[in-house]
């Protein structure tokens, strides 16, 4: 009887053991969450669907990461900056994009990889202030708008700017603009047509004063300290190799302002 029960103890084990190999070889995905906000043509939504150069280079490189650690995209969100910057900061497994890399944001993140360039200029509106200059801290004493906690705000607050408007959304500003409740306000030089047309404003009527260069560097796609080092390893390494690649290349030719896919975004934006 005693042979009898040892075998039994015995088999249990090896079952138990088996089942355990076999949910280590299959674990459950981790399961991403992606945080952004419309910024056309990087990241917009299309019939309810994501799209854009930026947001199908992550997805890809989620995809191509899934083969070292499993793990998948559960949904993007497209939400106000400032709630997409807090729920990554405090969250595991929310990836962040497309900010800028400033000394602010540094610790705060695990910076994966740059997604696009980006270049911002200062406008206003053909009836505003008619000063000329490319030193910012020459409009010191001017009305802003700006994104709340956006590199801009982040920036000329740094610089000692008090007359801040702060917007929920970039796009905002130009109705600021419009309305001459600020002198001046920041634009992202690619999506500039795409907003003037959204809204039905003359580009003619907005001239650029200068560029920012202290922000006309690369974006990045950013997660948070919670996420575990695995989990940024496989991103990080599989970013790099699709961008060397050429993948990201190929996806920003593909989301020309006459692309399939930006047509249809650029008819559904005219009508909100």
């Amino acid at each position: 009887m005693l042979r009898w029960i040892t075998k039994i103890k015995t088999f249990l084990c090896a079952s138990s053991l088996i089942v355990s190999i076999a949910s280590d070889a299959h674990p459950h995905p981790v399961e991403l969450e992606l945080y952004t906000q419309e910024f056309p043509p990087l990241q917009v939504e299309v019939d309810g669907v994501a799209e854009g150069y930026v947001v199908k280079f992550v997805e890809a490189v989620v995809q191509d990461a899934a083969q070292s650690l499993p793990m998948e995209v559960h949904q993007v969100h497209f939400t106000p900056w400032k709630r997409a910057m807090r729920i990554t900061q405090n969250r595991a497994n929310a990836l962040f994009f497309s900010v800028s890399r400033t000394p602010v944001r540094e610790d705060k993140f695990h910076w994966i990889g740059e997604v696009s360039p980006y270049e911002v200029g200062i406008y206003r509106h053909i009836t505003g202030p008619k000063l000329e200059t490319d030193e910012l801290q020459a409009l010191k004493g001017y009305r802003f708008g700006a994104q709340t906690e956006g590199s801009f705000e982040e920036l000329i607050e740094s610089l000692g700017f008090q007359r801040i408007i702060p917007v929920n959304y970039g796009k905002d500003a130009i109705r600021l603009l419009r309305a001459n409740r600020v002198d001046y306000a920041p634009l992202v030089t690619v999506s500039y047509p795409y907003r003037m047309e959204q809204y039905g404003f003359d580009p003619d009527n907005f001239v650029e004063v200068m560029k920012v260069k202290q922000l006309c560097k690369a974006l990045w796609l950013v997660t948070g300290k919670q996420t575990s080092p695995e989990v940024v390893s496989a991103l990080s390494h599989s970013f790099e190799t699709l961008k060397k690649q050429g993948k990201l290349a190929a996806l920003i030719d593909a989301y020309q302002p006459d692309s399939a896919v930006m047509l249809r975004y650029r008819k559904q934006a005219a009508k909100r």
